[in-house]
Parts: C-alpha cells; structure tokens; sequence
C-alpha cells in the first residue's frame, strides 16, 4: 500500500493541531505543514512532519488581521500550486480564506481537500457585528462558502450546533469531532503546592479567573464589573490573564475603579499554565452574542481539566451552556449582570460543598475530552480516500 501524503494548513498551529498531525505521522502518513507559527502545550510536533513556515497571524487591529490571513492564503496558494495534486489538503479555517483554496485546485486538477471548520466565517464576522450581513463583501463570501464546502470530501467541526451553521453551505452532515485537552498536563493542584497560587498570595482565596484573548469581542468589563461589586470583600481575588485588543483599556479601567482585588498578567509560559489555570476555584469562560452556533472556546477544555467550576457568559443553548448543564459543572449567564454573577461568586464562597461538587464534576467531564479525539480525524480522512480509490 503506498503512503499516504497531506498537505495541513493552518496559520496558528497549536496543540490541537499538533495532536492531529503526531497522530498522522503515527499511523504512517507524509504530512506538510503549511503554518506561520507552532505553539505547543503538553507535546511538540514531531519532527517527521515537514514544516514551511509564512507570515504569522496579527490580530492587534482589523487591518492587520485581514493583511496577514490574505498574505498567508497568497503564500499558501503558491506552495499548494508547486506540489503534487496526489497530496491531498487537509486546510483549518485559520486563516478562514483557505477555504478557497480548496476549491480552486478541486476544480482544476480534481485535488482531494478536507476543511476542519473551527469557527465559521463570514458568519463569525456578521454575527460579532464587525461586518453587515447586506453588505457587498459578505454576500459575495458567502456565495463562494457554498462552492468551497460543498466541493470539500470532508468537513469536521467541534458540535451540533456549528454543524447545523455549515449545513447551509455544505448541504450535508459534518463529522463532528469533540475538542479535547491533556488531563496529564492541567489537572487540580491543591493551592498550598501550587507554585503561581503561593507566588501571587492566592493559597487563601477563592480565585475567580480568566484566561485567555483579550479581544473586542469578549465581555471583560462585566468581570470587571463584578469585582467592583465585591472589592471589600477580602476572602475573593479575580485574576485576569492574557492579551489583546482590549487589553490598555481593561487595565485602566481597574486603575480607575481602584481594584485591589483584581491581578492583570500577560499570557503565561506553557511551563506556568498548569499552575496557575489549576488555582481558579471560578474559571470564566465568554462567547460572544450570536457566536453560539458558530463557535466553541478552546479554553472551556482547558477549565475542566483544571477542575475549576464554570461560569459561563454565554447562551443557554450554546454548545457552551449544553455542556455546562449536561455535567453540572458551573452556571450560565446568558446576558452579562454583574450584580447576578457577584452574587453566584458570593453563594459559592458561602457554600464550600456546592463548590467542591462543581468542580468536581468538572474535572470528570475532562475525562469525555481526550487527545485520544484526534484520532478521529486520520481514521475518518483515510477510510475517505480508500473509499474514493
């Protein structure tokens, strides 16, 4: 049997990636990696999948985030125009034009493409407000959606609901995929181990935390909010970790408000996030309005197997709030009140068991998201191909 060769394009490649392709090499494939940047967690990539590197993703403002996914996609195009039509492509929707690639090469040398659709563009774009749906540009994107998804031997996403948002553009089902994360590699610390907890003075508070992008779309300012509310109350610190494009302002905003409860870092060294997600009690995950059927936060995964309740600002009948009610593992909060959410935090400050037994219950529910997932991914594409021979 000859070996089977792929071409894996994405412009961020992390774990979830890294996963999906370990796994290819594993089972005796070639794989290329088209990327502008590798970010690892609990695994580096192996070294038998043959990485060419191009610009990397900047989303600091619009502009730049549209010039680096087109100069990507251009590159990307070029390196697929050079390489054998044998080679079948397997393209993440990271940037989302890579899509149109797929459907290019299909139409001229009749090239094999799968689409791993994370999140959902335009709709993404449309949903966040950021474009109008009646707009010239959206209407014209989407038309070509239907082209490319329908051209597409195979599409994978993360739940129901994002593969009924493909379906109108595909016409049919999605194979759907669950994220995943490592147990191994983030699971509890008790906080009088845990190195981040001692080193921020966290061993005696209930620790409600964020984690994750700073970006225009997430509700940081309800956060912000609600540790106003409880700013006098000594026994609950927020922590709020990462970067973005609301990043100077969030700062300033808990400068204004003089919060001596809420603690701003950068990102952390992967070598630091087992530690400091595992010292939230409250792990806070966001997806903005109109985002529920287009798009799951990597990082709910991550909270889980930290075993830190959730507190979700998000729909009830988003992937996020199903799976929340369907292990009970923290609560939603469909439209962001700050005084409701300071007064969830209170209960659960005050009812130590409750707490214990959603965070328990989070860290179960970690053990139905394994890397043992992304095997799905080489078994499905493979019986695909060997059923097109």
């Amino acid at each position: 049997m000859s070996t089977k060769k792929y071409i894996y394009i994405v412009q961020v490649t992390r774990q979830l990636s890294i996963d999906i392709l370990n796994d290819f090499v594993k089972q005796g494939a070639e794989v290329e990696l088209v990327t502008g940047i590798i970010e690892s967690n609990y695994e580096r990539l192996d070294p038998r999948v043959n990485v060419r590197y191009f610009n990397k993703y900047n989303n600091t403002s619009g502009f730049k985030r549209l010039f680096t996914w087109s100069l990507f996609t251009l590159y990307s195009f070029f390196y697929v125009l050079f390489k054998s039509r044998k080679k079948e492509l397997i393209l993440v929707t990271t940037p989302p034009f890579i899509v149109f690639i797929g459907s290019f090469f299909k139409r001229i040398r009749k090239q094999k493409y799968h689409l791993i659709v994370w999140d959902l563009y335009p709709d993404v774009l449309i949903n966040l407000g950021v474009f109008k749906e009646s707009s010239l540009a959206m209407r014209i994107w989407k038309k070509k959606n239907i082209s490319c998804f329908q051209k597409a031997d195979t599409i994978f996403t993360l739940g129901e609901h994002l593969s009924e948002a493909i379906k109108k553009y595909s016409g049919k089902n999605s194979v759907i995929i669950q994220n995943w994360v490592n147990a191994n590699f983030v699971k509890p610390v008790p906080k009088a181990e845990n190195t981040f907890a001692l080193q921020h003075n966290l061993q005696n508070k209930l620790v409600v935390m964020y984690s994750g992008n700073l970006g225009m779309t997430h509700d940081i300012e309800s956060i912000v909010d609600t540790a106003e509310i409880l700013k006098n109350n000594s026994d609950i610190h927020f922590v709020i970790i990462g970067d973005g494009a609301k990043k100077a302002a969030i700062t300033q905003m808990v400068s204004d408000k003089k919060l001596s409860n809420v603690l701003l870092l950068p990102y952390q060294d992967k070598a630091v996030l087992p530690f400091s997600l595992s010292s939230a009690d409250i792990g806070i995950v966001t997806l903005s309005d109109g985002a529920e059927s287009i798009s799951v936060p990597s990082k709910t995964y991550y909270t889980l197997a930290a075993g830190s309740a959730l507190l979700a600002l998000a729909a009830n009948e988003s992937e996020l709030g199903l799976l929340i009610q369907k292990y009970k593992c923290g609560k939603v909060f469909a439209k962001a009140k700050a005084e409701e959410i300071a007064t969830f935090i209170l209960h659960l400050l005050n009812n130590k068991g409750e707490l214990a037994e959603l965070k328990q219950n989070s860290r179960l529910a970690s053990f139905d998201f394994t890397p043992e997932n992304a095997k799905n991914y080489y078994q499905y594409i493979s019986r695909k191909s060997e059923s097109h021979v």
